[in-house]
């Protein structure tokens, strides 16, 4: 097996120093919004600017694909997917729930990946043949099944595709709620982390999920798409389910066992 461990310090390294700009511009990032509707900030410009140049200077081989700057992927085999700021509508109205996450995609597939929550100083990383890691420490996902009362982390239905009335209806059945972060990568890091067994969201993008996918995995969770089958950073997914006891028996029809 391949040793990434100069490739792993490198995104720990970068995920500090972004860090420490989302932490100097909080409350202070001026709000633009994007055809698409959703906001971007100088600091998500700043931050994605500072990836692409520390890429190019140590790894000039490889490529960055991020979500502000160089959004076009790329036929290198060695890929940077980043996402300077997941959680840039929480972070843009001074709510601090948002993270910094990038993933080094070999051929598609993640071998490094790391996270980091800079307002509580959570760094979370994985290499491939490891375990997953915060602040050092060994995690893992909560294997129990879904029971009354849990929490499912994430809203699906707020992009076109889903019931909502349906899905909404099936949680009170099973009296489970939901809660949505505003960041796909915090909500994948309360599963990694076992505070909750379940998230599920919309597909999103390969810089939202590519990094938090992999540490989801490798601390013992199951990644799936609606189809039920392992969920890949690129192509097109509909949904991102992280999960023990959450599946779907097809895309257009979302069930959920409790025990």
């Amino acid at each position: 097996m391949e040793d990434y461990s100069k490739e792993l310090a490198f995104a720990k390294d970068l995920a500090l120093k972004a860090g420490e700009i989302i932490l100097r511009n909080f409350r202070h990032s001026t709000i633009t919004v994007k055809d698409n509707l959703t906001p971007v900030t100088e600091t998500d410009i700043a931050i994605s600017q500072m990836v692409i140049n520390s890429v190019r200077e140590s790894f000039p081989s490889h490529r960055v694909l991020d979500e502000e700057i160089q959004n076009v992927k790329t036929d290198s085999d060695f890929l940077w997917v980043c996402d300077p700021i997941d959680g840039t509508i929480p972070f843009s109205h001074h709510i601090p729930a948002a993270m910094f996450s990038i993933a080094l995609c070999k051929k598609g597939e993640p071998v490094v990946a790391v996270i980091y929550d800079p307002f509580m100083k959570r760094l979370l990383h994985t290499a491939s043949g490891l375990d997953s890691y915060m602040n050092d420490k060994v995690i893992g996902v909560r294997k129990e099944k879904l029971v009354a009362g849990d929490y499912i982390f994430g809203k699906p239905y707020w992009k076109d595709g889903i019931d909502a009335g349906k899905f909404i209806s099936l949680l009170k059945e099973k009296k489970l709620r939901d809660y949505m972060v505003g960041s796909l990568v915090y909500e994948g890091m309360m599963v990694a982390t076992g505070v909750v067994k379940a998230m599920i969201t919309i597909g999103a993008n390969a810089w939202d999920r590519a990094a938090i996918k992999m540490i989801i995995e490798n601390a013992g969770g199951k990644c799936t798409d609606e189809t039920g089958e392992r969920l890949t950073v690129f192509g097109n997914p509909k949904y991102f389910i992280a999960q023990t006891g959450l599946f779907m028996k097809k895309s257009s029809e979302l069930s959920i066992k409790v025990y």
